[in-house]
């Protein structure tokens, strides 16, 4: 097909990497955009997922992967690793609204000295979109750079 982007080469074993980058990206990107960091057991579940659906695409796609549909990829990774952390980082997992078992509402309390950097959802968004570009770019060089770590660990 005339006027596509250079086809991104499969990279074997190592496409299951895809996820826990993706998600490190997404980590970083939710956490600097102000928002908080699900458990630690959340974020390996994420990893594992992405790096498992990664390696689906990879055997059900043809052999080259076109630059925008691994861009396309890595935007709605991005997406749902941020609804994931918005919805796993919550005391109770899942905000219920009115759902104080019989407690009177509180007022709200003004932030602390302790209290977490304010949420930018205009940042969040940009960091996202950031850690979406440089997923695809990574995962778009994958076999440039696999040989380029084959070669470090071979002197």
């Amino acid at each position: 097909m005339e006027g596509t982007h250079p086809a991104v080469a499969r990279a074997g074993t190592l496409t299951w990497l895809a996820g826990p980058l993706g998600t490190a990206l997404g980590l970083a990107a939710h956490v600097g955009g102000g928002g908080q960091a699900p458990a630690v057991i959340i974020i390996a579940a994420l990893a594992v997922l992405l790096g498992l659906g990664a390696v689906l695409l990879d055997r059900v796609a043809p052999a080259q992967v076109p630059g925008w549909a691994v861009l396309v990829a890595a935007a709605v990774a991005q997406q749902l690793l941020h609804l994931a952390f918005t919805a796993f980082s919550t005391a109770s997992a899942v905000p219920l609204p009115g759902h104080g078992h019989g407690t009177p509402p509180t007022a709200d309390a003004p932030p602390s000295a302790g209290a977490p950097a304010a949420h930018s959802l205009h940042l969040m968004l940009y960091l996202h979109a950031a850690a979406a570009l440089l997923a695809a770019a990574t995962v778009a060089q994958w076999g440039r750079l696999a040989g380029w770590a084959r070669a470090l660990i071979r002197p």
